[in-house]
């Protein structure tokens, strides 16, 4: 039985329509379902978990072509983005955000990192992250890799994304994704995570927060 173009498109509306749902929901998921740990119950905006997880090992690249991976998040804070650079709206509101949060905490006496790692890594090469990323800020880093490099640190923090084609096999689709933001300590552990909507001045205010609780 063929399948009208309405109802194929209607069907590919819909698969969005959940998808979104289910990404904007994912960084709750994450932090209660898919790590099983208890969460902080206090004052801050953002999910903190009292003991932090451990981040299994990963390896991905970054826009310098130098290795992302398990060292690259020690040493600093870490602020972990997931999007990609053909983003119509999230990602270009998330990372002006960031550059705000970044601005805010300019005073802090610690190494803080800002990072946008792509779930469309056909597309986004290094190059093209580059351009990217220190558009809004040019101490952002972006990092890519392949398919199952990115998937061995998507798996560990819940990461949900999906690409929406509008036509198969089309080099013009879309990315649903996950639009939290992680946060992760100097011992590369992810910390607590930050999810829609967005407010860089909670963000910054419970960044420091936590910082005084860590000291």
């Amino acid at each position: 039985m063929s399948i009208s173009p309405n109802a194929s498109t209607s069907r590919l509306v819909l698969k969005g329509v959940i998808i979104a749902v289910l990404a904007t929901a994912a960084g709750i998921w994450s932090a209660r379902m898919v790590l099983q740990r208890p969460v902080v119950e206090d004052e801050l905006a953002a999910t903190r978990f009292p003991v932090a997880r451990t981040v299994q090992p990963f390896e991905l690249i970054d826009h310098n072509h130098e290795v992302f991976d398990n060292a690259a998040l020690q040493q600093r804070w870490s602020f972990v983005f997931f999007g990609y650079t053909y983003c119509p709206d999230v990602c270009p509101t998330t990372l002006s955000v960031l550059n705000s949060i970044a601005q805010r905490l300019q005073d802090v006496d610690e190494d803080i990192r800002f990072v946008m790692v792509t779930v469309d890594p056909q597309r986004d090469t290094p190059e093209r992250l580059a351009e990217f990323v220190t558009y809004f800020n040019g101490d952002f880093l972006g990092v890519t890799g392949t398919d199952e490099a990115l998937e061995q640190l998507t798996s560990q923090l819940g990461i949900l994304y999906d690409r929406v084609e509008s036509e198969p096999g089309s080099e013009n689709y879309l990315v649903d994704h996950t639009a939290a933001v992680f946060l992760f300590d100097p011992d590369g552990r992810y910390h607590a995570v930050f999810t829609p909507p967005l407010s860089a001045e909670n963000i910054a205010s419970d960044f420091r927060k936590m910082l005084q609780a860590t000291q």
